[in-house]
């Protein structure tokens, strides 16, 4: 048998059943494009694999479906398909609409899609009631106000390749072809209907589906062909390849062959835009994974966000099409600079800074809050070094403050201090000298709500008192969202990843760091039922360790920090192989648009940032045999032969023929290109990697 490319094991498919909330879509798109195709199945499965009809397809902002002379409209036109005749690929998807017996192929341009159809009669396009339709010389070109406030509008251009008459009522038309096989296409624009149209002549004239699909495979062999592995199963190759291609969906290129239309100030620039970024999901793996992998790229999206910051006044932390959205806690664009200057990357950093040092001294970190002033809570986060809760029971008086997402006052204070590190690392970088000092004071405000009598990250009140009553696994309701962010004290007893050390010496020093390690994958939780309802994000639960959501993904890297890198090896390896499998059950959480599959497509190579704004990797054993990277400095090639076979623990190393005795490697030595090579064993070195 023929070995297939990388693009070829990708299977948009896993992960489409989720272990309970939010599952995967089957998406066919180029890497960081908006215009994204796939199945809408009805009724909206939250689980795409077992769904069983089909109401329409993705048609660019549009939705369109294809039918027999009897469907009298869109609602009428759903199908029955069968999921093992599907055959989807991030380039493509082909599927048969039973009912009215239509083959339907599908792939896309970065902003425009194409639909090769066999068997229809009609066809329903729906655009909504905000949207004009205008018939032009074969074609329709579609006017949408795509944001609340109507600012943003998008010009569609939708063309046939055969003649066609078109209806057309209430944002909506019935499209009848001249025969019953033909291709649809289309291309959006954001900045108006000659952009669409220039859009459609440079992607999409003159082109059926086929060659489309041909040019979108080509761009993500070279992409997902970054990184070659040998050895491993089948299906752990189609996980790999299948997580790899997840890691470069986001940030969207809203670019328009030179020039871009900004929801942040809602003018038309020359230039390059990314925007849409999950930040509390991306910032910890995807991010450093798409810097290491295509660095250009990295330095366009880091250069977005001073233009967001400069056409808005604030840098954005969970950034949307229309500007920033108040979703989640942190301000992270501060890890995205800090990992850029810690890697090399180039970057306005000082305009970064102006708006990074803003959101540190003058922006509430209230919860899902936005862009409102700092209060009261926050003065007592820059004044006593931490964020304070309200007693158990206690009325919320604070304003600003979400009603369900409440305060999370420890995962606030834990993730801010990493912030204000980050930070800190940009005021070095510029000489600001004062400004360092001060927040790399705050970076140590993790050690303020240690409370050492339970050995857990604990409350406190504005007063600086511990709250009464508090329960480390149990506390703070729904999604433990008094003190925490989606998961409890287990987990968020590890988030200061920037200052290791310090936390283990809160800990009673680095052995105890390891002991609480263990009895964090080792406690039992109190019952799934129960548990999983308070903290439905915690799935893939590992004792009251839970692989399902971002929290988690450095902790199992903390052994080679204290000494026990076997143990990491151990953890990791366990963790993949129960957790990222070739099935629809094969992502463990939340994929948070593609948060989750990159810490696999890191994790799976032996290498993983555990502190994204230092320039290392922490080493663990591979799920391969031989993997070659495609780095800035040509080939690092990592060898490590019966890791595929399944052999965990690392026996010795060499780096460049060089005897290695390291857990960790330097990004410098990563993207000079160069070998590592790993002896492997099926027991644990207990002697290997424990020098600095």
């Amino acid at each position: 048998m023929n070995q297939r490319t990388p693009a070829e094991y990708v299977n948009p498919y896993i992960g489409t059943i989720g272990h309970l909330l939010t599952a995967t879509r089957p998406v066919t798109a180029l890497p960081h494009s908006a215009v994204q195709i796939f199945p809408n199945v009805t009724p909206n499965m939250q689980d795409y694999f077992i769904a069983e009809k089909i109401a329409s397809f993705p048609l660019c902002t549009l939705s369109v479906m294809f039918a027999g002379t009897d469907a009298g409209s869109m609602e009428n036109a759903v199908s029955r398909f069968d999921m093992s005749a599907v055959k989807s690929h991030p380039y493509s998807f082909s599927i048969y609409l039973e009912d009215p017996e239509i083959d339907v192929c599908g792939s896309t341009t970065l902003h425009g899609c194409i639909y090769n159809v066999s068997g229809a009669d009609k066809l329903f396009l729906r655009a909504g009631r905000n949207a004009v339709i205008v018939s032009e010389d074969n074609a329709l070109l579609i006017e949408r106000r795509e944001s609340r406030d109507n600012a943003r509008k998008s010009w569609t251009i939708v063309k046939l390749s055969c003649g066609f008459t078109a209806e057309t009522e209430e944002g909506t038309a019935v499209i009848t072809p001249a025969c019953t096989s033909f291709e649809i296409s289309a291309a959006v624009s954001y900045i108006s209907a000659e952009k669409a149209r220039e859009i459609y002549s440079i992607e999409l004239e003159g082109k059926n589906c086929e060659a489309v699909a041909a040019e979108s495979k080509a761009v993500w062999e070279d992409l997902l062909g970054r990184v070659k592995v040998r050895g491993g199963s089948e299906d752990l190759k189609a996980a790999y390849y299948t997580a790899l291609y997840r890691s470069f969906g986001k940030m969207f290129d809203f670019g328009e062959y030179g020039q871009y239309y900004s929801g942040y100030d809602g003018r038309v620039h020359d230039g390059e835009f990314y925007t849409v970024d999950q930040l509390w999901d991306s910032f910890r793996s995807m991010h450093p994974l798409q810097l290491l992998l295509e660095p250009e790229r990295h330095r366009k999206m880091l250069d977005s966000y001073v233009q967001m910051y400069r056409q808005s006044g604030a840098m954005p932390s969970f950034p949307s099409q229309d500007g920033d959205s108040p979703v989640m806690i942190g301000f992270h664009a501060a890890s995205l600079f800090a990992d850029g200057l810690a890697k090399g990357i180039e970057a306005d950093y000082e305009t970064a800074y102006e708006g990074m040092r803003r959101n540190a001294t003058e922006i509430t970190m209230l919860p899902w809050v936005g862009d409102k002033p700092a209060n009261e809570l926050d003065r007592c986060y820059y004044e006593k070094g931490f964020f304070p809760s309200l007693e158990i029971g206690q009325e919320e008086w604070v304003a600003d403050a979400h009603s369900f997402e409440r305060r999370q006052c420890l995962a606030v204070t834990l993730e801010h201090a990493y912030d204000d590190w980050c930070v800190a690392q940009l005021a070095k970088y510029l000489g600001k000298d004062e400004d360092y000092e001060l927040f790399m004071k705050r970076s140590k405000n993790y050690a303020n709500i240690y409370n050492r009598e339970i050995g857990f990250m604990a409350p406190k009140n504005a007063d600086g008192k511990w709250i009464e009553g508090y329960d480390p696994m149990r506390g703070g309701g729904q999604g433990g969202r008094a003190y925490f962010a989606e998961c409890n004290a287990y987990t968020f007893n590890f988030s200061v990843w920037h200052d290791i050390d310090g936390l283990a010496g809160l800990m009673g020093g680095h052995e105890k760091l390891c002991d609480r390690l263990d009895e964090l994958f080792t406690t039992p939780n109190p019952g799934k039922y129960g548990f999983l309802d308070q903290f439905p994000d915690s799935t893939g639960l590992m004792g009251m360790f839970c692989m399902g959501n971002e929290p988690s993904f450095h902790i199992p890297y903390f052994y080679n920090y204290c000494g026990k890198p076997w143990m990491t090896q151990r953890r990791l390896r366990t963790i993949i192989e129960l957790w990222f499998t070739n099935s629809p059950l094969g992502i463990c959480g939340d994929e948070d648009s593609g948060a989750m599959s990159s810490w696999m497509a890191f994790s799976a190579l032996g290498i993983y940032p555990v502190c994204p704004g230092k320039a290392e990797y922490a080493l663990t054993s591979p799920m391969f045999d031989e993997i070659e990277l495609t780095v800035s400095g040509g080939k690092f090639v990592i060898r490590a032969e019966g890791a595929g076979d399944g052999l965990r623990y690392i026996k010795s190393a060499k780096l460049n023929g060089r005897e290695y005795n390291c857990a960790f490697i330097s990004h410098a030595d990563l993207v000079a290109g160069g070998e590592l090579v790993l002896e492997m064993s099926d027991r644990p070195n207990k002697a290997w990697g424990l020098e600095n």
